[in-house]
């Protein structure tokens, strides 16, 4: 039976709270490549307390909104993220009491048995004072559900990357036990631990989790972006368009077009775009 696509938008997402501790935004730094130079002064200040900076993509995991989707019962087994779109407003404090406030946004489907793009918006703000940190938009691929008819306003879609040699390129080595790091940092979905689970989901072995990629992204941008130093990013976005796998050589390529970075990220090993269509810009 199909889940009307009104009975989604009108779903009162819960809103959550966190406040993050020094040692949740290293554990966060060390789980997306910040600990592969831990000799060089600009890495050492992600992953040390002493004048401690926070990762930008920290705030995709910070008062996270969970499995909510279950409660309008989607097939949480069938989920897999297929977009997401980072905007930073300030950087994410440390022991300061966050909120996250979430809606959706849309409903795309594509038919019975066919799958639907859920489309929600979450921003993180400061408790205190209810001023925005983060604002992110997120696009989830509902591979178990359709058929229940598109709603909303979907976000627009990111452009393509240049059709020219990248201006940089970076290559980061994701270690075997990448998911089971990253998913300290809350999403514990089966998909990325349990090989069961990752079989019953269609997939060989268990995957990377899709915003782990994204924060390895942020972090090779930051690298290439910086120089000698690392750079701060004030936006990313992209499509994830197949699964990264623990052990993984990933290749992140990068196209600078005026303000904007363009990127992708590519499995050489399978001849697989993992990210697509990333558009990102300093802050």
């Amino acid at each position: 039976m199909s889940i009307p696509a009104a009975s989604i938008l009108d779903f009162a997402i819960p809103q959550t709270r966190q406040t993050v501790t020094a040692k949740d935004a290293i554990l966060y730094a060390l789980s997306v490549g910040y600990g592969s130079q831990p000799l060089d002064a600009s890495h050492l200040r992600y992953l040390y307390e002493a004048d401690l900076l926070t990762a930008p993509t920290l705030a995709n995991v910070v008062a996270h909104s969970g499995p909510w989707m279950k409660q309008v019962g989607v097939d949480w087994s069938q989920v897999v993220h297929a977009e997401h779109r980072l905007t930073m407003h300030r950087q994410i404090p440390v022991d300061a009491p966050l909120v996250s406030s979430a809606r959706s946004l849309s409903v795309a489907d594509r038919g019975v048995g066919k799958g639907m793009f859920v489309a929600f918006e979450r921003v993180v703000s400061l408790a205190a004072t209810d001023e925005p940190v983060a604002t992110i938009i997120q696009v989830n691929a509902c591979r178990g559900d359709g058929g229940c008819g598109s709603a909303g306003r979907p976000p627009e879609p990111l452009p393509p990357v240049p059709n020219r040699q990248p201006d940089a390129s970076h290559q980061l080595h994701i270690t075997e036990d990448a998911a089971l790091l990253y998913r300290l940092n809350g999403d514990q979905n089966p998909l990325h631990v349990d090989p069961a689970a990752a079989k019953s989901g269609g997939f060989a072995r268990p995957i990377l989790h899709g915003l782990c990629t994204f924060g390895h992204a942020g972090y090779a941008l930051a690298r290439m972006a910086g120089g000698s130093e690392l750079a701060l990013l004030g936006a990313i976005a992209a499509r994830f368009t197949a699964p990264a796998f623990p052990g993984d050589m990933l290749e992140f390529e990068m196209w600078r077009t005026g303000e904007d970075i363009r990127f992708r990220c590519v499995a050489p090993s399978r001849g697989s775009t993992v990210l697509d269509n990333g558009v990102a810009r300093l802050a």
